[in-house]
């Protein structure tokens, strides 16, 4: 593999949004949940998650859509296009991988991604065929959001 890009560049479909970061992503998944299937318009979403404070829109302006009491989604108020979502007081954004300009820069498979999220809510036709780590229900950073929301430090 080529060397991998920095700053990371990206966007929308039709071009009205565009946003770089300037640092790699710490870490990306697969999210098996209703809403990221929805939201995504597939069977499940794929993200890559980036520090906030390295994360700048470039041109244009995010429309955003709350879609749970923890989180929003930014997406391209003219073609539709998902581009991130926030977890309420977390340090990174999710960042649609289909939306980078160079999504091959930072395969899931190389110790960057936390797994699969939400099996037990996967399409059942649907074949998981990778070894990564596969949690039955919420993600690690769906668990801190509602330590957040609840204000404790732990989950039991």
């Amino acid at each position: 593999m080529s060397e991998k890009r920095i700053p990371v560049t990206g966007g929308c479909l039709c071009g009205a949004i565009r946003y770089e970061v300037t640092d790699p992503p710490f870490d990306g998944g697969y999210c098996h949940c209703k809403t990221c299937r929805k939201a995504y318009g597939g069977l499940f979403g794929v993200w890559l998650g980036f520090k906030r404070a390295g994360f700048r829109i470039t041109k244009g302006e995010l429309r955003f859509y709350r879609t749970s009491e923890l989180a929003q989604r930014g997406f391209c108020e003219t073609c539709g296009s998902p581009v991130m979502y926030a977890y309420d007081g977390s340090e990174g954004y999710g960042i649609n991988a289909g939306s980078l300009d160079h999504p091959e820069d930072w395969p899931l498979m190389d110790g960057t991604s936390f797994g699969h999220g939400f099996v037990d809510s996967k399409v059942p036709w649907h074949t998981i065929d990778d070894e990564l780590p596969r949690y039955p229900q919420g993600t690690k950073h769906h668990d801190a959001a509602l330590d957040r929301a609840d204000g404790s430090d732990q989950r039991d």
